[in-house]
């Protein structure tokens, strides 16, 4: 039973990962602003390259580094270390090492090199770049499952669009051409506390690359405000300034951006809050925010029990 269940979640994951290939990323350094290895979760990252502008129907056997970081946790914890693929060449695999729940590769016989994230029971973003050839074709997506959280979803990697053979370009998402890492202000949304719990999970961008090359934590520092107020969802206006300071990446609960007293005068109607990541420091740019919404038991079917996550859109005020 056990096996058989394990079985059908890692088709599940790496369906979804194959899956939303189409209108994927393409760049040298790929952000995947989220993943989790939580017990019984999946996260699979699935990774393309082109023949670096030749098109051919042959085998194309040039192998190409490519650079994983890893941050992870709480205190965004750095682990990095290379893989490989080849020209024109598919890989798909479980962010979590194998000794730690994950799968391995969807394929047991690619000859390509993931590499594996060896903790389990923690979430964080990743960093994939190319390192062997002045190249723009790696492409990739991440596809989440998690049964306890009802979670599935897939997204493209954020490219940054840059030559990551030099080195100052790996992890560089500082500017809009670089992956739009300036968005500072973000029109956040939770629905009624009877329908969904929301919180979101910011990771801060910038010029990562001097960090990457030191082996580094990235250490990145803002803080994100309401701006005084929040609103319900009849435009009623409740007063209350809530700071949050954030280093690296942060989840953010509906407390941390709203007082009690906000908290319990919107919960049964919704909330509207303009939050801004101010202070920036340490390299930091903007942010990137993505939302998640777990659907109450009450909702009833088909939605309860459900795990909701998208990237947020910047602006809105």
């Amino acid at each position: 039973m056990k096996k058989t269940f394990q079985k059908t979640l890692i088709a599940a994951a790496a369906g979804v990962a194959l899956m939303s290939a189409v209108g994927t990323a393409s760049a040298n350094s790929l952000l995947f602003p989220y993943f989790t290895t939580a017990t019984g979760a999946q996260s699979v990252v699935s990774l393309s390259t082109g023949a670096n502008g030749v098109v051919n129907g042959a085998k194309a056997a040039t192998t190409e580094a490519l650079h994983y970081v890893y941050n992870y946790g709480s205190t965004c914890t750095h682990f990095d270390f290379n893989g490989s693929m080849t020209n024109n060449d598919l890989l798909t695999h479980s962010v979590a090492a194998p000794a730690q729940g994950g799968f391995g590769k969807a394929i047991g016989t690619d000859t390509s090199t993931p590499v594996y994230l060896p903790v389990k029971d923690t979430y964080g973003f990743l960093v994939v770049s190319t390192r062997t050839t002045a190249r723009t074709d790696l492409r990739g997506q991440m596809a989440i499952v998690d049964p306890a959280t009802g979670l599935v979803v897939s997204y493209a990697a954020i490219d940054n669009a840059a030559d990551t053979n030099n080195q100052a370009n790996e992890g560089n998402f500082s500017t809009v051409a670089l992956g739009g890492g300036t968005d500072v202000n973000f029109a956040l949304t939770a629905l009624p506390a009877t329908l969904t719990t929301t919180s979101w999970y910011a990771v801060l961008a910038g010029d990562m690359s001097a960090r990457i090359a030191g082996g580094l934590d990235w250490n990145a520092t803002s803080t994100v405000t309401n701006n005084g107020f929040i609103w319900d969802n009849d435009e009623n206006p409740y007063s209350g300034v809530k700071t949050k300071a954030v280093t690296c990446s942060s989840n953010l609960a509906q407390s941390d951006l709203m007082n009690g007293a906000q908290i319990n005068s919107v919960g049964a109607s919704g909330a509207y809050v303009k939050a801004t990541f101010g202070t920036l420091a340490a390299g930091a740019t903007g942010a990137y925010v993505v939302k998640m919404q777990a659907v109450q038991a009450a909702v009833g079917a088909p939605f309860a029990g459900k795990q909701f996550l998208h990237r947020e859109a910047a602006g809105g005020f």
